[in-house]
């Protein structure tokens, strides 16, 4: 049986997921002026570069199994962890790049870039933790009602839930503030990269940031790592080196390019 706290704690972090970009939103508002069509397309770029083209790719490359089982995780861990990191890197930064560039000539201030993050982190956060929590509320529902249903489900699903402490409901909202955080960061710095006159490499920096920010998980999903504390601690890590310096292109840009 699942108890029913847990499921209220899954509800409630599953609303908070999808409320996450409006908070973010009124946090930065004295910093920024939100810009809502590149926080649209920051959704709609998320959702073509990340959820469908990258997962193509995914398909082609890992040729994951009929039961999730991917052979390369075994056979080559740390080239799966290579491939991983630098893909969503890739698809991810790309996307950014693409979004900016289309965008150029009407959204020339960075709070354009801080939006796109917003709503980049911000749908991201809805796909990953709220769809998850949605799933684990139906199956902790199913259990506790001891549907027929259930025994067609696989073992490790159940399993997650009755075994899942229920301080990894709010941890994993906190990981979604980290990532929108660095989802920002990183639209800042591809942002500098198409306005600023002689900083393209800040979009391939962008890539290896965002590899970089990965690997921990990376590492704990090919069983290279498994102190949990370690792979939070490398994306904390990671993300504050990437805010500082988006902190420091925010200062550059609107002291230097374009003055609000």
């Amino acid at each position: 049986m699942i108890p029913q706290s847990e499921i209220v704690i899954m509800a409630a972090v599953g609303v908070l997921s999808i409320l996450l970009p409006f908070i973010f939103m009124f946090i930065l508002r004295k910093k920024f002026k939100i810009r809502w069509l590149p926080f649209i397309l920051g959704i709609g770029v998320f959702l073509v570069f990340a959820l469908i083209l990258e997962q193509i790719l995914h398909v082609i490359v890992l040729s994951p199994q009929p039961d999730g089982t991917i052979a390369l995780i075994s056979s080559s861990p740390w080239l799966y962890v290579l491939y991983g990191i630098f893909a969503a890197g890739i698809f991810e930064e790309t996307g950014r790049l693409f979004a900016f560039l289309l965008t150029k000539k009407h959204y020339r201030d960075v709070d354009s870039a801080v939006s796109y993050g917003i709503g980049h982190g911000g749908f991201e956060a809805a796909a990953v933790v709220g769809l998850g929590m949605l799933n684990g509320i139906i199956l902790a529902v199913m259990i506790n009602s001891g549907s027929d249903a259930i025994s067609a489900l696989p073992v490790a699903a159940e399993d997650l839930v009755v075994s899942q402490p229920w301080y990894m409901y709010l941890i994993a909202i906190m990981e979604r503030v980290i990532a929108m955080s660095l989802h920002i960061a990183l639209s800042v710095i591809v942002f500098s990269a198409v306005m600023m006159k002689g900083k393209w490499w800040l979009y391939p920096l962008a890539i290896l940031l965002h590899a970089l920010a990965n690997t921990a998980a990376a590492m704990m999903q090919a069983g290279l790592l498994t102190n949990i504390y370690l792979m939070y601690a490398g994306l904390i890590i990671m993300a504050a080196i990437t805010i500082f310096i988006a902190v420091r292109l925010v200062k550059d840009y609107r002291t230097n390019i374009y003055s609000l």
